[in-house]
């Protein structure tokens, strides 16, 4: 059988349509499709630009976000103080990370303004924007696409005066695992920049700190950045970056607690007695001795009245710790010293009082065993106890062998009664310490 090319004419045409359909088919489905993704993109940049001006005011945020700070309430208090500053010269909004048991960190479960106050936080730092580490979360959890993150380490060195910059490998695995970053929907991946700035010998010393143009400006030149996330934080670092401020001012209700505490005691003896680093062996003298102190000084001022702030653990939670979670081994001389003391004076202290009772009627009630924890260790009742500390009429501190000598906590008690002193308070000395006989 033969066919000729006339004969195959119909079959061609209609195959040529066929395809031609198809193809135009396909060029209108694609177009769409890009459109679509277009509309997609805009809609989401456009939401997203929504999203930020709710969060943040403006059309980009930028934010800092100190996900741990190293050390106890005292120091971290000084060091966040460190890094809000450092917010305020870039321009950055100032994520307020979340407390517990006395340390500012991202897993903690309560937020910041249970331990400080924001209000009078803002007033010290006017020029910068703040934000609850919740509200910042759930910016994240709101947004289209993922922010975008840098992070940085600040340290010093003993001995080497210059300031260094290096890029490390990302470590997104140890930050998942050690601060529960994922839970905060960041972009944080390979491409995340890792960088460690040596800060020289700047930061070594907790009462030391002062303007240093030159580091301020060698900060604000490093840390520069689109990221609209830095996440940040500081190893090794004992004292202000910058000029050392007043710490952070604590939240009114725990002032409001220790005010009404404070007038229902005055006038009265307020002893700090931190055991930690105390020589085991002389646990029984040292209370012995600090007995015969208190009945001397009471006998000569007439004030009976005596308030204990200590690291023992006072409050009764399943296994007893330590006020401090650096107080890591309690021995039965320290539990001696304790009987000494209690079976020898009228002692008042923060359980004995109740004067934290209103927490349990004022916190959300799913956060209870948390509050039980809270008050079990270190945490917001040292914070209490520095208050009451402050306003003593007289403030006494354990000599050398008997306690942990030196402290950021005791520092900070030293330098609010020696305003008060220079303000004509009625309190009557900055610090004395009893004498182990």
């Amino acid at each position: 059988m033969t066919f000729t090319i006339t004969s195959l004419r119909p079959t061609l045409c209609i195959f040529t349509l066929f395809i031609l359909f198809f193809f135009t088919l396909w060029s209108i489905n694609r177009y769409f499709y890009t459109k679509l993704e277009e509309i997609e993109e805009i809609t989401s940049e456009q939401s997203d630009i929504n999203i930020n001006r709710k969060y943040c005011t403006a059309d980009k945020c930028k934010f800092l976000f100190t996900y741990t700070v190293e050390e106890q309430e005292s120091q971290s208090n000084r060091h966040f103080e460190s890094l809000i500053q450092i917010a305020q010269q870039l321009g950055r909004t100032m994520v307020l990370t979340n407390v517990e048991k006395s340390r500012i960190s991202s897993r903690n479960h309560f937020p910041f303004n249970f331990y400080y106050n924001v209000d009078e936080l803002s007033k010290e730092f006017p020029q910068v924007k703040f934000i609850l580490q919740c509200e910042f979360q759930k910016w994240a959890e709101e947004r289209y696409n993922k922010s975008d993150t840098i992070h940085v380490v600040l340290e010093n060195s003993k001995s080497n005066p210059n300031y260094t910059v290096q890029y490390d490998t990302p470590y997104i695995d140890e930050l998942v695992k050690e601060y529960e970053m994922d839970r905060f929907n960041l972009k944080l991946d390979n491409s995340t920049i890792f960088k460690r700035i040596s800060i020289g010998t700047n930061g070594r010393s907790p009462r030391k700190g002062g303007k240093n143009n030159d580091l301020k400006n060698f900060l604000s030149e490093e840390l520069e950045s689109n990221a609209e996330v830095m996440l940040i934080t500081q190893k090794g670092i004992r004292g202000p970056i910058f000029e050392r401020l007043t710490p952070i001012p604590y939240a009114s209700h725990i002032t409001n607690a220790a005010s009404n505490l404070t007038n229902q005691l005055k006038p009265y003896i307020a002893i700090h007695w931190r055991m930690e680093s105390a020589k085991l062996n002389l646990m029984p003298k040292c209370a012995e001795s600090l007995v015969t102190y208190l009945r001397n000084l009471s006998l000569t001022t007439g004030i009976t009245t005596i308030y204990l702030a200590t690291d023992y653990p006072l409050a009764e939670y399943k296994n007893k710790t330590a006020q401090s979670e650096t107080f890591s081994h309690i021995y039965e001389e320290h539990h001696t010293a304790m009987k000494i003391l209690n079976s020898s004076l009228n002692i008042n202290t923060w359980v004995s009082t109740h004067a934290l009772d209103y927490l349990q009627l004022t916190l959300d009630p799913t956060k209870k065993e948390l509050l039980l924890k809270e008050l079990s260790g270190g945490g917001i009742q040292g914070i209490f106890d520095k208050l009451i500390l402050i306003q003593a009429d007289y403030f006494i501190g354990g000599p050398k062998n008997c306690c942990r000598y030196l402290s950021t906590y005791t520092l900070q008690v030293e330098e609010a009664r020696m305003q008060l002193l220079k303000n004509n308070g009625t309190i009557k000395n900055k610090i004395d310490r009893w004498k182990l006989y």
